[in-house]
């Protein structure tokens, strides 16, 4: 047999030994590792910087040519090319053809046209982290403009403000001039603010509603889901677009010494034919007979390019007031309070 040799036992030293220490792992795969990134608020500083030390940090003069007047700007190229890829291809790519050395002056010249000073100015601004603060016209002209260079936060911002400023009293204006600047959201919201709860509203409190495209007002009144609190206001409403389609503005000097409404001449031959088509599109159906007697009665006073009361010019009106065979589908009306 082989023989055991007997162990010898631990001593009180070898059982307070410290456990070894770990090994630095070699293989860099391994190594614990960290991001940093800087603080937005820091980034901000420094734009902030950069702008209030323009002089010496520029390094391009753009000159901004209104329609009135024109302006140069002291900019830093860099920068206007990180917040607009239409300047970054002006200043550094396909375009930089446009930017021209500048006589005694170590900048060069970047020429900027259809763009008014005022809004540029605030457009650099924005770009360098400072607040801009808008009204309803500024935010209109400031939308086009920053659309264009693609400084697409500002334009979101802009278009925002408009959303929220629409109401009965400007809806028109800013329907015809969110056209003008292209800025479809604002037209959209313009458009549900008619056809889903105030178009005799808006007739009565803004004093551009006359002046609106009567092919979009036709669309409105195409829709089953137009919502009004008696189809009467839809014909007055309409009966105002007609009417008041010579009266100034509201605020125009002219506006008090104007024409009694049995002296103005009548609109034109145009505008009535746009009446009488769009007389079409009401519910005659959903009016009390009382109400349809009443708004014939007003149609026989209306002044027509014809003479007032002439035959043709009635009997054109009522037929287009007649009730329908078939009811259209009935509209929704607004809750009233009790």
């Amino acid at each position: 047999r082989v023989r055991e040799e007997p162990t010898a036992p631990m001593s009180r030293a070898d059982d307070e030994r410290p456990p070894k220490r770990r090994r630095v792992l070699s293989d860099a795969e391994d190594e614990p590792t960290r991001e940093l990134q800087r603080d937005p608020l820091d980034i901000r500083g420094s734009l902030l910087e950069l702008h209030q030390n323009m002089p010496s940090f520029s390094d391009v003069c753009v000159v901004v040519e209104g329609s009135k007047s024109s302006q140069e700007f002291a900019c830093i190229g860099a920068v206007l090319a990180s917040a607009s890829r239409p300047l970054a291809a002006m200043l550094y790519g396909e375009s930089s053809r446009m930017v021209t050395p500048s006589a005694g002056s170590s900048r060069p010249r970047l020429v900027l046209r259809g763009t008014e000073p005022w809004c540029f100015d605030l457009l650099l601004r924005y770009v360098h982290g400072l607040q801009v603060a808008l009204d309803v016209d500024m935010a209109l002209t400031l939308y086009h403009a920053a659309d264009y260079y693609e400084v697409l936060p500002l334009r979101d911002g802009c278009c925002a403000f408009l959303l929220d400023a629409v109401d009965q009293a400007n809806c028109i204006s800013l329907l015809c001039r969110s056209q003008t600047v292209g800025c479809e959201p604002l037209e959209t919201r313009c458009v549900e603010l008619l056809a889903y709860d105030h178009l005799a509203a808006v007739s009565k409190r803004d004093c551009a509603f006359a002046s609106l495209d009567p092919r979009l007002l036709e669309r409105v009144l195409r829709r089953d889901t137009l919502v009004c609190a008696t189809e009467e206001e839809t014909v007055l409403a309409l009966l105002r677009w007609y009417d008041d389609a010579d009266l100034p503005a509201a605020g125009s000097t002219s506006h008090a010494t104007s024409q009694s409404s049995d002296d103005r001449p009548p609109p034109s031959e145009e505008r009535y034919g746009w009446l009488l088509r769009l007389l079409r599109h009401v519910r005659w159906n959903l009016l009390p007979p009382a109400s349809h007697q009443a708004l014939i009665g007003r149609f026989a006073r209306l002044r027509t390019p014809m003479l007032d009361g002439s035959p043709s010019a009635s009997a054109g009106l009522q037929e287009h007031a007649s009730p329908r065979a078939e009811p259209p589908p009935r509209r929704r009306r607004l809750a009233r309070a009790a």
